[in-house]
């Protein structure tokens, strides 16, 4: 059945029709400067409703001037070099006049520059609510407007979905403003309404599954058109949900409920529908097997076993670090090998879940060990980048399809507590924010609900205590970004002053600050001695000396505690991830053998 009538059929120029707008004829045979540009741009096409020749076009990212629609193969069409108008092939050949379902009383007509500036309704496609193009089809008596997308794909005038509602659904295309009764959200326009249940819900809402499982929590959940009285908080955002709308509850935890759209948020639900669908025993092997008193033998070393060992506070070794965490052990209660001098795991590191559920990805994730660490890109090899903090390390990880997260943001939870802030932090939609304590912008960030306190994983993670070489007492982590300091604070390392809103770390003894980056740097969760590949490159992690030798990129004496070293080349220093990248062009290219 043809849903939408084209009413003109205007076909393409051919190509030799569109020579006569590109070639200019000369009896000599000779280059004119519009077949130069040809050869170089390819073969020009002039279409009706624009004043310009249009080249063939695509890119990755663009955005078509017809349709709101973003591809995931890139935009592939036309652009014009003139004035930047680029539409999808499929745009460029609308035709001038339509018949269309959703708007069947007066034929639309097709806009090429925009919608006029009489027209009394806002630039919205009727039926998406996207903003339109200079494509638009419209009709000027109802003051009506589609986008091309929307035009090309008609949404159902009736709809019968059982498990969405049991009577049929008829598409309202008016703008009206209502209350979807599936996720509680206001709109503006066209819903699909049932009449005899005073029922009204978005098109997007009506296939929403019954039955799903959520990475954060821990039984299944459903949906529910009414959730009734009580003081309902979701479970992902945290905000308040309105009884009287649609959500999704368990039925087991009788005070859990999640808004609609939070539970099927793509870092939240892994898309299954699991109506009829039997329970999965989620069982976890143990990280460890215990051999006797003080004696286990870890999944991460099975051939040796290792022994529990306390109260070792004069180790002071930089290169002695646990496996798993890669900070150093210091006076930590810890497991040792028996037989290795090298491999040490704290007991927290050591009990860590083979697997967790992590409120960033919507499968559970799965602990690896520090071998056969591999990443395509960047093209790495012994070592890999957090998906969270970016912080180069080479311990263990907790990862699943495209996420690798350290052992320390791997281990957060909600709700997260940090001594910078008293109120509880969570981890609620997929925007990007800026950090208050770093002041940086980033895509993974804890916040708070009572108040615009932002935390990155990056702060969120940071030591709360550090030793520095020259200092016998060790620094603490420190934020005074929300009181009123006077004086200034000049840090102990670079001798650089510091900005007192940024975290810092400070010995309340002695008195000396030190920003985070000079007194940790770049390659402290990296092991000591490490060898490692950066874009087919060799490298080795190691202290710092007491000259600080320059760096070869940047020129710039390194201040932090650690430095990589070329394999390679003799000198050859790196103060910095940022200079460790600098210069090169990123290999995108698969490295397993």
């Amino acid at each position: 059945m043809v849903l939408v009538e084209e009413l003109s059929d205007v076909s393409s120029p051919t190509y030799e029709e569109n020579q006569a707008y590109s070639y200019d004829d000369d009896d000599d045979g000779s280059l004119t400067p519009s077949m130069v540009f040809d050869q170089i741009m390819g073969p020009s096409l002039m279409l009706p409703f624009h004043e310009h020749p249009l080249h063939s076009h695509y890119s990755s990212t663009g955005q078509c001037d017809g349709c709101p629609e973003l591809r995931e193969n890139g935009l592939d069409g036309y652009n014009c070099d003139t004035c930047g108008f680029t539409v999808h092939k499929e745009c460029a050949e609308s035709s001038p006049e339509i018949n269309h379902p959703s708007h069947q009383r007066h034929p639309l007509t097709l806009l090429t520059h925009g919608l006029p500036q009489e027209a009394d309704q806002d630039d919205k496609c009727r039926l998406c609510g996207e903003k339109v193009g200079k494509l638009v089809y419209h009709c000027s008596i109802c003051d009506f407007s589609l986008d091309l997308y929307c035009a090309r794909n008609p949404l159902s005038l009736v709809v019968y979905f059982s498990k969405g509602h049991e009577h049929t659904l008829t598409l309202m295309p008016r703008l009206i403003h209502f209350i979807c009764n599936a996720c509680g959200l206001e709109s503006d326009r066209c819903p699909y309404v049932c009449p005899q249940c005073d029922f009204m819900i978005h098109e997007g809402c009506i296939y929403l599954p019954r039955v799903i499982s959520i990475i954060r929590h821990e039984h299944r959940i459903s949906r529910t058109y009414f959730l009734g009285s009580g003081d309902w908080k979701c479970g992902v955002c945290r905000r308040r949900i309105d009884g009287r709308y649609g959500a999704y509850s368990c039925s087991i935890c009788s005070d859990y409920a999640v808004h609609s759209r939070c539970a099927t948020r793509r870092d939240v639900w892994d898309g299954r529908e699991l109506e009829d669908e039997p329970e999965e025993n989620e069982e976890c092997e143990e990280p460890y097997r215990i051999v006797s008193d003080g004696v286990i033998n870890h999944f991460s070393h099975r051939e040796h076993d290792l022994r529990l060992e306390d109260g070792l506070t004069n180790i002071r070794d930089e290169n002695i670090r646990c496996r798993a965490c890669v900070r150093p052990v210091y006076s930590s209660t810890l497991y040792s090998c028996m037989q290795c001098d090298d491999f040490i795991l704290h007991e927290t590191c050591a009990n860590l879940p083979r697997k967790k559920r992590h409120v960033l990805h919507n499968h559970q994730l799965t602990l690896y060990p520090d071998d056969n660490i591999v990443m395509d890109f960047p093209m790495l090899r012994g070592v890999f980048l957090c998906s969270a903090c970016h912080r180069l390390c080479s311990g263990f990880r907790y990862e699943c399809c495209n996420i690798k997260l350290d052992v320390r943001c791997g281990s957060i939870s909600e709700p997260f507590f940090h001594e910078c802030h008293p109120h509880p932090l969570f981890q609620t939609s997929l925007d990007s924010k800026v950090c208050v304590t770093c002041k940086q912008e980033s895509d993974y960030v804890l916040t708070c609900i009572d108040c615009d306190f932002v935390l990155d994983f990056k702060c969120a993670t940071l030591p709360p205590t550090v030793r520095y070489k020259y200092d016998r007492h060790p620094l603490k982590l420190c934020y005074d970004g929300d009181k009123d300091i006077t004086g200034s604070y000049w840090c102990e390392i670079c001798e650089r002053k510091m900005d007192q809103k940024i975290i810092f770390y400070t010995c309340e003894s002695s008195g000396p600050t030190t920003h985070i980056e000079c007194v940790l740097g770049d390659f402290r969760y990296v092991k000591p001695r490490l060898h490692f590949e950066f874009n087919k490159k060799k490298w080795e992690v190691a202290l710092n000396g007491i000259n600080r030798p320059g760096c070869y990129k940047c020129g710039f004496r390194c201040k932090g505690p650690f430095v990589v070293v070329s394999v390679d080349y003799d000198n050859s220093y790196v103060c910095s991830l940022l200079c460790l990248w600098k210069g090169e062009t990123l290999v995108y290219d698969s490295i397993r053998d």
